[in-house]
Parts: C-alpha cells; sequence; structure tokens
C-alpha cells in the first residue's frame, strides 16, 4: 500500500464520484477506479458499494475514513515538525482561487514582518474544501469566499470588491461599457459546480433570480477556466470578480466582455477562516496568522 492509495481513497471518500474525486485529482476516472479497487482488494473488503443511484462506503470504508485521514495528516505534517524542530515552523494557509493578490501578498507582508521565522505553505482548493480543513486541523488559516456555517469556525470578512459580467462577443453588448442583470434574462448563467462555495452560489442564484434570470448552467467542475469555452461561445454568461481573481485571469485574451454591473449590487467577499477553540489558546499560532489577516472591511455575510 502506497501513500497515494490513500489520498485516493480520501477523495472518492469526500466526493462519493468518482468523475468530480478525478477532476479534483487531475487524474482521468478510470485509473482513479483501478487505485481504488487495488487498495480494496489489499485490504481484503469493499470500501464503496456502487449503483445506478451513486457510491457509499461500506462499514469497511466508514472504519478507514479517519485512519486514512490521521495517515496522512500526519505524512503532511512531517515537513513542518521537521522545519519546528530546526526553529522554523511551518504554517499551512488556504486559498481559494478568487483570493485577490493584494490579500494575498498583504498577509504575507504582514505575516513576515511580525513573525519573520514562520515558514509559508500555501493550500490552494475550493471554499468548501478549504474550510472542512480548517475544521479538521489540516490548515492553519484560509481564505475564502463564503464563510462557513460550521459553528466552530471563526469567520471575518477581510475584502470585498464588486463583480462584473462576462458575455461572449456578438451577443448583443458588443458596444456596452456597463450592464444590468435583467438585460441578461435570455442567456443561462454559467457556473462550476455549487458546491465549491455553496454559500456563494446560493446568494448568487437568489440575486439573478430576482433580477428576471433564471436559467442557468452548472458545469461537472471545479476549475474555472472550464468556463472560457462556454462564455466564449456565446452559450451562456458568468460573473468574475472587477480586475482580479483566477476566473478574471481565466478570460484574459478570450473573445468576451468583461462589464461592471449597474443596478445591482453584485459582490465577491474574502473571509479568513480559522477555528475558534484554536484562536482562544495565547500560544498558538493562529492568533499571529488572524492578526496578520488583516482588519475587516464589511460585516460577514
Amino acid at each position: 500500500m502506497e501513500l497515494f492509495h490513500l489520498r485516493y481513497f480520501l477523495a472518492v471518500a469526500d466526493e462519493l464520484n468518482l468523475t468530480r474525486a478525478a477532476a479534483r485529482l487531475h487524474l482521468a476516472a478510470s485509473p482513479l477506479s483501478r487505485r481504488v479497487r487495488d487498495l480494496e482488494r489489499e485490504l481484503g473488503a469493499p470500501l464503496f458499494t456502487r449503483s445506478a443511484r451513486g457510491m457509499a462506503l461500506t462499514a469497511a470504508g466508514r472504519a478507514l475514513l479517519p485512519r486514512a485521514r490521521d495517515i496522512v495528516a500526519r505524512v503532511e505534517a512531517l515537513p513542518g515538525a521537521l522545519a519546528a524542530a530546526d526553529g522554523h515552523p511551518v504554517v499551512v494557509v488556504g486559498m481559494a482561487p478568487d483570493v485577490t493578490a493584494a490579500v494575498r501578498d498583504g498577509f504575507l507582508e504582514r505575516l513576515r514582518a511580525a513573525r519573520p521565522e514562520l515558514a509559508v505553505r500555501i493550500r490552494p482548493g475550493t471554499s468548501a474544501e478549504l474550510a472542512r480543513a480548517v475544521a479538521r486541523r489540516e490548515l492553519d488559516l484560509a481564505f475564502l469566499h463564503g464563510g462557513s456555517d460550521d459553528p466552530g469556525l471563526t469567520v471575518r470578512r477581510v475584502d470585498t470588491r464588486p463583480a462584473a459580467v462576462v458575455v461572449g462577443h456578438g451577443r448583443g453588448f458588443d458596444d456596452r461599457t456597463e450592464v444590468r442583470l435583467e438585460e441578461l434574462a435570455e442567456l443561462p448563467y454559467v457556473s462550476i459546480r455549487y458546491d465549491a462555495a455553496p454559500a456563494v452560489y446560493r446568494a448568487t442564484g437568489e440575486l439573478l433570480a430576482r433580477h428576471g434570470v433564471h436559467r442557468r448552467i452548472e458545469l461537472d467542475t471545479h476549475n474555472p477556466g472550464d468556463l472560457t469555452h462556454v462564455v466564449a461561445a456565446g452559450e451562456a454568461f458568468t460573473l468574475v470578480g472587477l480586475g482580479s481573481g483566477a476566473t478574471h485571469k481565466a478570460f484574459v485574451g478570450e473573445p468576451v466582455h468583461v462589464l461592471p454591473v449597474t443596478g445591482a449590487q453584485v459582490r465577491l467577499g474574502t473571509d479568513a477562516v480559522w477555528r475558534g477553540d484554536r484562536a482562544a489558546d495565547p500560544g498558538d499560532v493562529v492568533g499571529v496568522l488572524a492578526a496578520a489577516a488583516g482588519t475587516p472591511t464589511g460585516p460577514v455575510a
């Protein structure tokens, strides 16, 4: 058994869908399925049930899950433990795709000024994935969108910025410098999977519905770059942070228009999230991270 077998098992256990787990791991579904079956054969027990309705953990899978998480977490913690032994403690910070460079770089600058001996490892991921990792103590702090409804997590709004509409050439907006949401009612709104940031997509859906936009396309992916093909082809529009963020950057060089929204407050917030029980410990580094995360710029949504 190799460590990657456990990583693959955890991805499938989290997603309960081979296609989504494979996308998360940047693999094809077929080799991922083979690796999981290899692990099942080695352990001598099925870990998942598979049916037309989807996948579910078996009793053996449920028993393995916390043990696999613990093993992977311990291995991932080794570089930090060794660095700490040399007097260079490591902190792991999650970063969602649309966190701006200003938020990221400002945080790192303040942290280095306050605690230059700390080494920082950045872990990218979706907002929902990062919030779960903070709750499981795999991350010390994360910057994400949509906060968290986990009562064990502390959420602080650190940034908010306008969002913009992205629409393809030839869809009637070629000579425009701004757009009202009502004008997009004939086009569907396209997004990555809602489970990447459930609170964000729930609020977005409600906002669009209030302005007469009811059609949706949800791509079975967590990669913002996959939106470009659908939008550039004129099949749908999407929303991006105005001027920055991974989703905005994905459209650079594409035949699209990025238009500020008028007549509605469309904004993307970034939240710093950490475990409340850790920040209560004066000896825990999370207090330093929370201070470096910055001052709230608005109420937490």
